[in-house]
Order: structure tokens, then C-alpha cells, then sequence
């Protein structure tokens, strides 16, 4: 199969979303592995640690909204330079930090930023790349290897020179690295949008956008709810290696799910496709909340190909039912229901923590998930017979 051929531009867009969606999802993670040293470390129970993290996921989620209006007004890529050292600025400060509400008020600061990254980053996407759903693939893949070196590397740096120091080095390594890609030159200007058949509108318009909202969501929640999860249960249930380092191999074989998810994407109907990796991942869940050692983490492996693997055609259906000028908004609603009312998750795991009991959280997901799948079924019922393709160039998809 042939290499999308990008251009110059092209590939600086790709740069920089990649490394903001890398850091992104790093940032996002480092605190659910960092929560289970600094339980230890404080004596405080781990619920009671995690939870320190609500407002933060809750603002990553609910900032998504106000980004995607300013990203479709100052441009993308000033949106995620500017939440960039939002993220990096605030690890510094967390060098020195108490554990309760400063730690509590800078992980807020760290989620409001990264929440400028899907509404700026996906529109830039969709705005500047021509093959669409391919490039939302590899930049599902920076984001992928982000979430899947972020349990092993935050682990190892916090063994080695404690939790701290781990937000410092950090800190200053997002910075540095942003600086240097606010130096390229990126073209914003709107490539020409392919006929790819008429938008649907009016009432049935609206019904479909909100289906498409109401799945993000319910993805949201199986996906904060698995992240936040995952690290505490793996440290119960799999002793032949670290969890960190376990957790981090799962996330790595997800990446496999976004490039393929990002291929299908431009050659398949979304709509189904959607629907059906998320379909296939329902068994994974029962199986997770049952197993402990080899078969959990190659259930969770699987599960987390095919959540991932379902991101290009989710992010690609939202391109298709927001007017090109409202972009940014359109994935700004998006995040804030898959972020935001995913945060609620947060919760969910702090009970069954404080319950004895986090294999309930996947028996919980799976009626998650359940109605995420029905969700969709209704989304292809009200919009059958509308075109829900990607419109690439042949030369994209030779093979």
C-alpha cells in the first residue's frame, strides 16, 4: 500500500499536532500512575489521591468548547502552542507543590491547557491534510505512543528521582520541544473540500449530530474510566511485570489500532465501521473484569486496539457533520462530551476502589459500551442513505 504523499506543509501540520497530541495524552496519564506512589508515600488512601484529579479531567473535557471557538478564530496552531506551555508551565510549579490542593489546583491548570489540543488539532487536520482519515490515523499513533510511554516512563523517572523531579523533567522538555515548533511556518488556509455529496440538515441534521455526541460521551466514559483504572488494577492482578511497564504495553499495542482504524477510515462507510470496532471490543470488557496476569493484559491489549481503532472514523464523522467553518466548534463539542462528561468515570473508579473491588469498573463499562453500540445502530438509522465516507485523492489510496 502506498504512502500518502504529504506535502511540506503538510508535514509540519502533522509535527506539530503529533507532538501536541503526544503530550497531550502523556500529561493526561502521568497523574493515574504518579496517584499510586504518592498513595503510598502520603499514607492517604488511593481513592482519596485520584480524586485530586477530578476537576482537571473535568476541565479537560469542558474547555474543549471555548478552544474550539478561539481555534476557529486565532488559529490552530496558536491554540496549541499556547496550551502547550500551559502544560509545561504548569509541571514546572508542580515541582513544588504539597499533595492535596496545590497539586489539586496545577493538575486544573494542566487539564484546561490540555484541552486546547482535539478542537485546534483535529480542525487543523481536517483543514490542511488531504488524506483525512489517514493522518487522523498517524496522529492517533503520536497520541497512542504518548498514552503508551507514559505509565513506563513516568514510573521509571519517579523511581529514580521521585514524583517531583518527574513533573520537572517533564516540564522542561515540553517546553523546550514547543519552542522549537512554533519556529515552523504552517499555511492554515483551508484546502479545497471534495464533493463528497450533500450534508444532511434541518431536523434529521441535528438528531444525527446529537446521536454522534451522545456515543462520544459514552466512549468518553469507557475511556477515562479504563485509563484511570488500569495502572491500580494491573499493581493487584499481574505480577510478572511492573505495572507501569504493563500498562504501558497495552497502550503500545493500541497503536496498531489507530493506523489501522485511520486506513479504513478513508477506504470504508464510518458508520459502520464505528460501529463495529466498538462491537468487537464488548466481549474484551467481561473478559478483563474475570482474568488476572497474561490473559488480562492481552484482553486489555485487544480492548484498547479496537476503542483506539475507532477513533479515526469517530473523528472523521465529526468532520463530516460540521460546516468547514466551524470546525474547531464542532470537535470542541465533541471533547467536551467525550472529556468532560467522561470525567464522571473518575468517580465510578473511586468507588469501586473504596469498594474492594475494580474489576467491577469493566462489568460497569460494559453497559457503557452496550449503549454506545446502540447509540450508533440509531446514528445509521437516522442518517441511512447519506454519504458518510472520507473523500480522498486516488493517488492517497493506490495501492
Amino acid at each position: 500500500m502506498a504512502r500518502p504523499r504529504y506535502s511540506t506543509n503538510e508535514w509540519r501540520v502533522l509535527a506539530l499536532t503529533g507532538f501536541a497530541h503526544a503530550a497531550t495524552h502523556f500529561f493526561e496519564l502521568m497523574y493515574p500512575t504518579l496517584a499510586v506512589m504518592l498513595a503510598r508515600e502520603t499514607g492517604l488512601p488511593l481513592a482519596e489521591v485520584l480524586g485530586w484529579s477530578f476537576v482537571g479531567y473535568l476541565l479537560f473535557g469542558l474547555g474543549a468548547l471555548p478552544a474550539g471557538l478561539l481555534a476557529d478564530r486565532v488559529g490552530g496552531r496558536r491554540m496549541l502552542i499556547g496550551g502547550l506551555l500551559g502544560m509545561g508551565t504548569a509541571a514546572l510549579a508542580a515541582t513544588w507543590a504539597a499533595p492535596g490542593p496545590s497539586l489539586a489546583f496545577l493538575l486544573a491548570v494542566i487539564g484546561l491547557s490540555a484541552s486546547a489540543y482535539h478542537p485546534a488539532g483535529m480542525s487543523l487536520i481536517s483543514h490542511t491534510v488531504a488524506a483525512r482519515g489517514r493522518a487522523l490515523g498517524v496522529n492517533g499513533i503520536f497520541g497512542n505512543v504518548g498514552i503508551a510511554a507514559t505509565p513506563f516512563v513516568t514510573a521509571s523517572l519517579a523511581a529514580l528521582v521521585g514524583w517531583r523531579h518527574t513533573y520537572l523533567v517533564i516540564g522542561v522538555v515540553t517546553c523546550a520541544v514547543t519552542l522549537v515548533l512554533a519556529s515552523l511556518p504552517i499555511d492554515e488556509r483551508p484546502l479545497p473540500e471534495p464533493d463528497a455529496g450533500p450534508v444532511m440538515n434541518g431536523r434529521r441534521g441535528g438528531v444525527a449530530f446529537a446521536l454522534l455526541c451522545v456515543a462520544a460521551a459514552l466512549g468518553g466514559i469507557s475511556y477515562r474510566a479504563n485509563t484511570v483504572a488500569q495502572p491500580a488494577y494491573f499493581a493487584e492482578r499481574v505480577s510478572m511485570i511492573e505495572f507501569g511497564a504493563a500498562t504501558s504495553l497495552v497502550y503500545l499495542i493500541g497503536v496498531a489500532g489507530q493506523y489501522l482504524g485511520g486506513v479504513l477510515a478513508d477506504r470504508h462507510h464510518l458508520g459502520r465501521l464505528y460501529l463495529g470496532f466498538h462491537l468487537a471490543s464488548l466481549p474484551l470488557l467481561l473478559v478483563m473484569a474475570r482474568t488476572s496476569g497474561v490473559p488480562l493484559v492481552g484482553s486489555a491489549a485487544l480492548f484498547v486496539l479496537l476503542s483506539l481503532g475507532s477513533q479515526p472514523a469517530e473523528n472523521s464523522l465529526f468532520a463530516r457533520f460540521s460546516p468547514p467553518r466551524w470546525r474547531a466548534t464542532g470537535y470542541g463539542a465533541k471533547f467536551v462530551m467525550t472529556f468532560g462528561v467522561g470525567s464522571l468515570a473518575v468517580g465510578m473508579v473511586q468507588r469501586a476502589q473504596a469498594a474492594g473491588d475494580l474489576a467491577v469498573v469493566f462489568d460497569w463499562l460494559v453497559v457503557v459500551v452496550g449503549a454506545l453500540v446502540l447509540t450508533v445502530a440509531a446514528l445509521l438509522r437516522v442518517s441511512a442513505g447519506q454519504p458518510m465516507r472520507n473523500v480522498t485523492a486516488p493517488d492517497e489510496l493506490a495501492a
